[in-house]
């Protein structure tokens, strides 16, 4: 592995541990046994390192959805996968949550536009197949739903509808999630959601 590779792997791991303000280069330095210069060889500021880990994530992140969808038996079995793997890395990040949302709102921001076409093809994906195992009802407009999906899930960062001392982002996705499926749901696909979320 790289040096760039392995200060983004480490770097990443103490954010999302930590928080991102309370980790500085000097601690990414130790954390590695490198050198400070070296970091800054390799990424002209933590911004920059940020977004690098930031993608890293994103990528890590889609290839255990895609080993969930690809290896589940149903979609409403992966969907549930999938919200309890999101629930369970929300609960280990909560500072880092806190963080990106308050103290780099601009980079979070470009982080979700330059991920939308991606998320929003994803979710149709999703959608479609939902349709065709009979689970989702056919008269729903993908790309309307699709559109409607991602905007909640935008929301969870919004502090004015979902203040942080009010409602933790566990129980904002559960309930955007879980609601969602059973909206778009044909009875069948009620019944497979109440067995797998039991």
């Amino acid at each position: 592995m790289e040096i760039k590779d392995k200060i983004v792997l480490s770097s990443g791991k103490l954010f999302f541990k930590y928080g991102i303000r309370n980790i500085t280069m000097d601690a990414i330095a130790e954390d590695l046994g490198i050198s400070k210069r070296t970091i800054y060889e390799n990424f002209k500021d933590k911004d920059e390192l940020l977004t690098y880990c930031l993608e890293a994530n994103t990528l890590e992140q889609n290839k255990i959805v895609d080993e969930i969808l690809n290896n589940s038996e149903n979609l409403i079995e992966a969907l549930i996968k999938i919200i309890k793997h999101n629930v369970n890395t929300l609960k280990l990040i909560p500072v880092f949550s806190f963080d990106i949302q308050k103290y780099y709102s601009e980079l979070f921001e470009v982080k979700i536009k330059k991920n939308r076409k991606r998320n929003l093809t994803r979710i149709s994906d999703i959608l479609n197949r939902g349709i065709q195992e009979k689970i989702f009802r056919s008269e729903i407009n993908v790309e309307i739903v699709a559109l409607l999906i991602l905007e909640q899930f935008k929301m969870m960062g919004n502090q004015e509808i979902f203040p942080e001392n009010k409602f933790s982002k566990v129980e904002i996705f559960e309930n955007i999630a879980i609601n969602f499926i059973r909206g778009l749901a044909t009875n069948e696909g009620l019944i497979m959601l109440e067995k797998y979320n039991s």
